[in-house]
């Protein structure tokens, strides 16, 4: 967090092990993750299971954080701070979860969400500021977010123009998990809601690559067609994505289910 929030050391040592640097102070080698696609499920409301661990071994001690969701804060007023184009998503007053003031866009009216806070939240850690050149990158990140949950909610295939716009290998990492979901009958629900809460790790950021940290906030789950979701309180979840800048424009070229996402 560059604008209103610092990074505490316990949390700076857990994420810089996701993670290594070239010699030089302005070059970043890109985190190396394997692509965790949720597994195909087997029971009408399962959540969504990831596969096994990445390729990249990842050790912390960082303490689970408290929820988000059970403590309300009220956000600053007249508080600003970056915010996303116009392009992306309607901007709303807050989503499910968020308890802090920023530049909050609903991205599908079914319950998708992404969130820039503008200040610390004191009972998440998880909770970080953008800086306004983190703009493109978190942006992109999000675009390719929701063209995976519109295809999750509807088509469950990366036919969509999104996901070779936003994803290195189109999205195809996806391809084997949709195929499943739709031979077993299922689709997804985004349930009570989905929020994203993206941020870029400032340490390993350069002009060509970025690490994107999201600890979002979920309550989906695949669900057999016709039968209605099992609500229930959100949850936190973590991803990691390593962005990589193609022909000037910022795409996902790892992503990976991370609990270490989540401070």
């Amino acid at each position: 967090m560059k604008s209103t929030v610092f990074r505490t050391a316990t949390a700076i040592t857990a994420v810089l092990m996701l993670a290594a640097c070239t010699n030089s102070g302005n070059q970043v080698t890109p985190v190396s993750f394997d692509t965790i696609v949720p597994a195909a499920p087997t029971t009408s409301t399962s959540t969504p299971a990831t596969t096994a661990a990445a390729t990249t071994t990842v050790q912390t001690t960082v303490a689970a954080t408290l929820d988000p969701t059970t403590t309300a804060m009220s956000p600053t007023a007249g508080l600003t701070g970056p915010m996303f184009s116009d392009a992306l998503g309607v901007k709303v007053a807050t989503a499910p979860g968020i308890h802090t003031a920023g530049d909050t866009r609903q991205l599908l009216p079914e319950g998708l969400f992404v969130h820039l806070a503008w200040e610390s939240d004191p009972n998440d850690f998880s909770v970080f500021s953008p800086i306004p050149e983190d703009i493109p990158i978190l942006e992109a990140y999000t675009n390719a977010s929701l063209a995976y949950y519109r295809a999750f909610t509807t088509t469950l295939n990366t036919e969509a123009p999104e996901f070779e716009r936003y994803f290195v290998e189109s999205g195809h990492n996806y391809d084997a998990n949709f195929e499943d979901a739709r031979q077993g009958g299922y689709l997804g629900s985004l349930g009570n809601g989905v929020t994203l809460r993206p941020y870029v790790l400032g340490d390993h950021r350069s002009y060509n690559s970025a690490v994107v940290l999201d600890c979002y906030l979920e309550n989906q789950s695949y669900v057999l067609n016709g039968q209605m979701a099992e609500l229930g309180p959100l949850e936190t979840s973590g991803t990691i994505a390593t962005m990589v800048r193609t022909d000037g424009a910022w795409k996902v070229d790892k992503i990976s289910t991370r609990s270490e996402a989540c401070l």
